[in-house]
Order: C-alpha cells, then sequence, then structure tokens
C-alpha cells in the first residue's frame, strides 16, 4: 500500500507478492511427513510399509493432500555414534519445497538414552539441542512453510529389545515423558503447534482391547491401528493448519 496526495494506492507487485504467499487449502497441500518407524509403517509383527501406515489414509482425509512419507524405522530426533540417520542427518533429504512439514519422533530417543540437555541447547547430540537445530534449520529453508511437531505416542515397551515402557526409566534414569515436556517446551519457545499424541492419540498400548486391536507390539500399529491414528493426526492437522 503505497500513499500520494493524501490517497492510498494499492502496489501491484506488492499484490502479487501476497498473492504467492496466500495460504494453501489442506486439499491443495503438499505434506512432507518426517518420522521413524510409526512413519514408515512398522505393523509389530516384522512387516508393514508405507502402504500401511498412517500417511496413506491421511490424504484421502484432507481432501486430496499430497503426502510424502519420509519415515526410516530405528531413527532418532538426535545424533548418536551407533547409527547416521538421525533426522538431525536426514534433514537435508526431505522435500523442503512442501507446504507443510510434520516432524513425528522421539521415542527411539527415549529409548536409546539420548541425553536429554536442557532449553536452549544447540547441541545435535542431545534431545533439546537436536529439536532446537530442526525448527531453526527447517524454517530458514522453508520459512513461509507450516511446521507442525507430534510427540510420540506411549509404548508399553519390548523388553527383549531392553526398550522401556513410557512410564519405566530408560538406562539414563528418565522417563517418556520427559522427552515429551523436552519437545512441547522447544516447539513453546518457537511458537511451533503441536498435536500431542502421547497424550491424546486415542489409542493406548495399556489397554488390552486397544493393544490386541491396534498395537500389536505395544510399540508400533496395526493396519487398523494406523487408520485410526490417521483420523487423529488429520484432525490435529485441520485445527492447526487452518
Amino acid at each position: 500500500m503505497l500513499r500520494m496526495n493524501g490517497m492510498y494506492l494499492y502496489d501491484r507487485r506488492c499484490a502479487g507478492e501476497e498473492k504467492n504467499m496466500e495460504p494453501k487449502n489442506l486439499s491443495e497441500s503438499t505434506i512432507c511427513c518426517f518420522g521413524d518407524s510409526t512413519t514408515w509403517g512398522d505393523n509389530g509383527c516384522g512387516g508393514g510399509g508405507n502402504d500401511i501406515s498412517w500417511t496413506s489414509h491421511l490424504g484421502a482425509l484432507l481432501g486430496g493432500a499430497t503426502i510424502e512419507n519420509f519415515g526410516i524405522k530405528g531413527s532418532r530426533i538426535a545424533v548418536k555414534a551407533d547409527r547416521s540417520d538421525s533426522f538431525v542427518e536426514r534433514l537435508d533429504g526431505i522435500d523442503h519445497t512442501a507446504d507443510i512439514c510434520i516432524v513425528f519422533g522421539g521415542v527411539n530417543d527415549f529409548s536409546r538414552n539420548v541425553p536429554l540437555g536442557e532449553l536452549g541447547s544447540t547441541d545435535v547430540h542431545e534431545f533439546y539441542g537436536a529439536l532446537d537445530y530442526l525448527i531453526r534449520t527447517i524454517t530458514a529453508r522453508s520459512p513461509q512453510a507450516k511446521l507442525v511437531f507430534m510427540t510420540p505416542c506411549k509404548t508399553s515397551g519390548k523388553h527383549e529389545k531392553d526398550i522401556p515402557a513410557s512410564n519405566e526409566a530408560n538406562h539414563l534414569g528418565l522417563t517418556q515423558d520427559a522427552y515429551v515436556r523436552a519437545m512441547l517446551e522447544v516447539c513453546d519457545r518457537y511458537s511451533v503447534p503441536v498435536i500431542d499424541l502421547y497424550a491424546q492419540s486415542g489409542i493406548s498400548p495399556f489397554l488390552p482391547e486397544h493393544r490386541e486391536l491396534y498395537m500389536p507390539d505395544g510399540l508400533h500399529y496395526s493396519p487398523a491401528g494406523y487408520e485410526r491414528l490417521a483420523h487423529r493426526i488429520a484432525a490435529g492437522l485441520t485445527a492447526v493448519c487452518r
């Protein structure tokens, strides 16, 4: 808007820029889903894949959105020496032209004893620091994209694989809710919306009926579980990405 001789004139250049910055409807959006085995689509029985994941249902639930699955089994948010596929290390491989980026992880950081750190850390070997790095880097590369985090769902553990339940301490003496709080705190610092699946996924591995139907190993989801989870995620995205 320009002012000339006491009158306001609309600058066509600005009009073009504003049109380019208009948010797309969810149905027209490309959504990058950046996650671990729960995004990849592990069925908890030695199989699965992208075709049963919650991502396979999300596009239809959102009216035809384009969904991209960047899930890797076992991937952690933070960097740790025994693997090279953390979210931090995989960041160059996701779609930075997407309209929406969903980051869904953290359960492997809890179960594999990633140090927590503290709010303000930028050390990517710590959970707080890795979260901070992801938010700042994704925003720097895709400043107009909508960034959404999802807290990791609860687990009843897989003790034969040394994976604790959510309410059990890992080898650092931390329960899963410590990692959830860290995610909420870092996202709050940068005003990033969060879909809190830890608290409100609608599926509990601690209910025998839910475990039988939706979470066969208490950590991953059956096809029916992923479909149910997709409805919860679609509702969350509709609420935060209007």
